[in-house]
């Protein structure tokens, strides 16, 4: 079951947009949980993302540095479900 999101980004075009999939993906599956993006330096380094857009889930990192489609983030979260 996801209980905590954390999405890590760099503010760049691929982080947005992967933010805006890994919402629809949220939606797409049903699951109400919310997440905001983190953009400081000192919140990346002290969860251990060096690599944009990242995503953590249970405290577990399950993507860093790729583009995410919404069919990515929902495969992500199945794995939670």
């Amino acid at each position: 079951m996801v209980e905590k999101i954390e999405f890590f980004t760099a503010g760049c075009p691929r982080s947005q947009i992967s933010e805006k999939n890994l919402r629809k993906a949220l939606q797409k599956m049903g699951l109400k949980i919310d997440f905001e993006g983190i953009d400081d330096p000192k919140q990346h380094e002290a969860a251990g993302v060096n690599a944009f857009p990242a995503v953590k889930v249970n405290g577990e990192i399950k993507s860093k540095g790729a583009f995410l489609t919404t069919d990515a983030c929902v495969e992500i979260l199945s794995e939670y479900k």
